[in-house]
């Protein structure tokens, strides 16, 4: 009897290690992210300031983010992994001194998002290394399941949680989870291969740039990374816009979103995984799954801004079921994407990869979401998501076009 690709890549002990760590950064991430929201919008009651939380998130990838692949490709990645877990449990102990004090919380922000900026592609490019690359789609699977999971349990429960212990005891729950992080990748087995050197600044700005030719002049590397910042961008706007979601929409108080919003997508998401790692591994092209999600998310989005809020006291209800769906639909576009991306790149060009492609999702979320968040303050939201639903369907028709660069060179 065949075993399952699952528990093949259970088996292996450095994947346990770093999807290990993976949980418990994740989870005190958006865990996090909800209750600093929350601070900001209550005493705000603006997505503009909402908003702000995203730009100094974004700050430091433009700043590092160009150059922050290389770096990761410089040296051992279970060290990259190891140190920055460890700074920012200590830099989430800061937002305990800064208490309700708007300018100084998003100066923490700041410095955490600069230290993330190492995190970001050295997990990336872990994992090809990790496993072998036939079991890459279940691997990102388990990746994906871990990121939305922890978006569920740390978006979903966070305002729960919050009513029960308070807004202080998380960033000390935080700390704790963000150590456990850190000693988890410190176990792990050094990688195979001669790290690059650099003899000085020319040779540094050399690789760089090199990174940047390679993503330029390779269509099955460069079409990828546009369609996954594209989705990402996406995520952003609309976790931006969900406090005004849930108040101007649904109308519901603020702490209530996460089990009426969060959970449902985060459910959605987990179920969506599996059936989509499911379809790789039955090797149904790529090209029809993304396009399923484009579908889906377009019309997921366009029915909680024209549908939902005409629909009374049941807009709480159905817009579960909506956002259970759009889980499905986001998580379509991103697994097959992201797998196709670390299949086609090579190990010595890895971190540079998904370096810019960190650096380009900041970069190109910053007007998106101030715009959006500005316009959704004047016009009121469902506005807003009608639009976004609009470019994800014209992305979508574009997609059913036979065959174009991104697939075409493989139909798996």
């Amino acid at each position: 009897m065949k075993k399952s690709p699952f528990f093949e890549v259970i088996k292996l002990t450095n994947f346990r290690r770093i999807w290990g760590s993976q949980i418990f950064s994740q989870v005190t991430l958006n865990f996090i992210n909800f209750v600093i929201i929350l601070r900001i919008f209550e005493a705000t009651h603006s997505t503009v300031a909402v908003s702000l939380v995203w730009v100094f998130y974004a700050i430091p990838a433009i700043l590092l983010g160009p150059f922050s692949g290389t770096i990761v490709d410089l040296f051992q990645k279970r060290k990259i992994l190891m140190y920055t877990t460890f700074f920012e449990a200590f830099i989430v102990l800061c937002y305990l001194l800064v208490k309700h004090k708007l300018w100084p919380i998003y100066s923490v922000i700041f410095l955490y998002s600069l230290v993330n900026q190492l995190y970001i592609p050295a997990e990336a490019s872990t994992l090809p290394w990790v496993v072998s690359k036939n079991l890459l789609p279940v691997a990102n699977s388990f990746f994906l399941f871990t990121i939305y999971g922890a978006f569920l349990i740390g978006f979903g429960l966070a305002g729960p949680v919050v009513k029960l212990i308070g807004r202080e005891v998380p960033f000390i729950l935080g700390f704790l989870s963000l150590i456990i992080a850190s000693l988890l990748v410190s176990n792990l087995s050094k990688e195979e291969g001669k790290k690059g050197k650099i003899r000085d600044i020319q040779d540094f700005w050399i690789k760089v740039k090199e990174g940047y030719l390679f993503i330029k002049s390779q269509p099955t590397i460069l079409f990828p990374l546009l369609l996954l910042v594209f989705s990402q961008v996406i995520i952003g706007v609309i976790a931006v816009l969900s406090p005004s979601l849930a108040t101007e929409i649904l109308a519901i108080d603020l702490l209530d979103a996460g089990p009426a919003l969060v959970l449902p997508a985060g459910f959605g998401a987990v179920i969506g995984v599996l059936g989509v790692t499911s379809l790789l591994r039955k090797k149904v092209r790529k090209k029809k799954i993304i396009s399923f999600g484009l579908f889906l998310s377009a019309v997921s989005l366009l029915s909680i801004a024209t549908v939902v809020p005409f629909l009374g006291n049941l807009r709480a209800l159905v817009a579960m079921g909506i956002a259970f769906l759009l889980g499905i639909g986001l998580v379509s576009l991103i697994v097959p994407v992201q797998t196709l991306l670390q299949e086609k790149t090579p190990e010595d060009k890895r971190g540079r990869v998904f370096g810019v492609l960190g650096f380009a999702v900041t970069l190109a979320s910053i007007l998106p979401v101030l715009l959006t968040a500005t316009i959704a303050d004047i016009l009121g939201v469902n506005f807003i998501l009608g639009i976004i639903a609009i470019i994800i369907g014209a992305v979508w028709i574009y997609s059913l076009r036979e065959p174009y660069e991104i697939f075409s060179y493989n139909r798996t």
